[in-house]
């Protein structure tokens, strides 16, 4: 054999040899990751006009819309209450209004054993670790001034107030409104508005490193009403461009006495169309998302800025949509799609952007921050789901039903083809989705619906405890 076809072969036998005995390189000891921080936005009357989803054709929201393309965005969320004191008050505690009895503003959670009992969710986080801070509109109504400033590591800011009205009254006292029920543009500065003073905060906090995970919350108030914002946001809607929301001749066919005895309050519809008010109105309401959405380009500019962009959760929602004239409403408090249905983005390290269609509840947020941030289960049993499946795989199975309520016994149902409301007096509204977006066509008295009414109604809560009490003598459809 020649020598050099030796030294090939041996050359061959002793490479995968040598491999086989060499001692595996010692592994890197393990680098502990600090859990994700939660950036937590809370817009207070928020409906369905954002600029993603596409339901009106002027709305201006490029911050909503970029930080939707960065986010799981969840086109069908819904609210568990349509006000603000019983949707917050699930939203933080992970229990229904059916459970809590706080179904309206005037039902403080601090009255409800239930409620009390419960780790609110800047409570779970606080406990497990989390530097807790806090800005702007949250809760609506507190436990205890003790027990809610115990829950906060920073609390700095306005947490109550809407900030300024126009000077001058907006509306003849003839018309008949709630208080704030003002509209019109803001000639001071920006700092005049606790949504900036508080967003100015938040700006601040994430420009600095933590050694703790934090837990960050800004509450922004626009676009409630008073609608007012600074000059240059009402000068993006001229006046006499403005589009108004699409209102049939007879909004209300098929409603029974209760559903109408709603549409009507606070705000007589006709009165405002036929003063000329409509417009001014939906332009001063569109002027307000506006500011909004400024206010919220400036936090996640600063958040892109600072050193906690690549570990940070951000999550995004509305309390409950608003009606400006469609069903001859103005408000929340109904159970109908435009009061319902409302924004919510989650942006997490890891989750991948892009749209989720399936119905789901704000009611779900608790859990899924339980879960991306890998928090022990709170004391009380959520009643949402984590959404984490579909923030793994938008299009993965996932049954829905989501249940709104809005006082004790008046439930919706939302699926991702009908709604189904059914009220304390037995009246009931069935529309089918999407082609009857704007619920006018109550099937509900249809004889082959019987089946699918039955099976709907399957997700209404079996528990509804009643109302904790009213606090503060609040008339009863007044806006807040």
């Amino acid at each position: 054999m020649h020598p050099k076809t030796f030294l090939l072969i041996f050359a061959a036998l002793w490479i995968p040899m040598a491999s086989a005995i060499e001692p595996a390189p010692a592994e890197e000891p393990a680098v502990a990751t600090q859990p994700p921080n939660v950036l937590f936005l809370v817009v207070d009357d928020l409906n369905d006009w954002v600029g993603y989803l596409k339901t009106h054709p002027q709305v201006k929201t490029p911050n909503l819309d970029r930080l939707a393309g960065m986010s799981r965005a969840f086109t069908h969320a819904y609210c568990p209450g349509p006000i603000c004191n019983p949707c917050r008050t699930a939203v933080l505690t992970g229990l229904r209004p059916s459970t809590t009895g706080v179904y309206t503003n005037g039902d403080p959670w601090a009255r409800s054993a239930p409620a009390t009992a419960a780790e609110a969710l800047p409570e779970l986080f606080k406990k497990n670790g989390y530097q807790t801070m806090w800005s702007g509109k949250l809760f609506h109504t507190r436990l205890s001034n003790a027990r809610t400033q115990a829950m906060w590591d920073d609390r700095r800011g306005s947490d109550g107030g809407y900030g300024p009205s126009p000077r001058k009254p907006s509306l003849p006292a003839s018309i008949k409104r709630p208080g704030l029920f003002e509209f019109g543009p803001w000639d001071g500065p920006d700092s005049d508005f606790p949504d900036v003073r508080n967003t100015d905060l938040t700006i601040e906090r994430l420009g600095r490193k933590h050694e703790k995970p934090f837990f960050a919350v800004l509450g922004l108030y626009r676009p409630h009403n008073p609608w007012t914002a600074p000059q240059r946001f009402f000068d993006m809607y001229p006046e006499d461009e403005v589009v108004l929301p699409e209102v049939g001749d007879d909004e209300l066919a098929g409603l029974g006495a209760y559903a109408r005895e709603l549409a009507a309050n606070p705000v007589d519809h006709a009165q405002l169309r036929d003063g000329d008010f409509w417009r001014p109105i939906v332009r001063a309401y569109l002027a307000s998302v506006s500011f909004m959405d400024w206010n919220v380009g400036r936090v996640l500019a600063a958040l892109e800025a600072g050193p906690n962009a690549d570990n940070t959760i951000v999550v995004l929602w509305s309390d409950h949509g608003f009606h400006l004239g469609e069903k001859e409403h103005w408000a929340k408090f109904a159970l109908w799609e435009k009061t319902t249905r409302t924004p919510m983005l989650i942006s997490a390290p890891g989750v991948e952007p892009g749209p989720v269609g399936r119905p789901v509840s704000l009611l779900d947020i608790y859990p899924t921050l339980v879960d991306l941030c890998g928090l022990p289960a709170p004391k009380q049993k959520l009643e949402g789901r984590s959404l984490r499946p579909l923030l793994d795989d938008p299009e993965t199975e996932w049954e829905s039903a989501v249940v709104t309520t809005y006082r004790r016994n008046d439930h919706a149902v939302r699926t991702a083809d009908w709604r189904y409301i059914r009220y304390h007096d037995g009246s009931e509204e069935l529309y089918k989705h999407p082609e009857d977006y704007h619920e006018r066509h109550n099937l509900a008295d249809k004889p082959e619906h019987a089946e699918l009414k039955k099976k709907l109604a399957e997700a209404f809560p079996s528990v509804n405890v009643p109302p904790v009490g009213r606090a503060g003598g609040r008339r009863r459809g007044e806006a807040e």
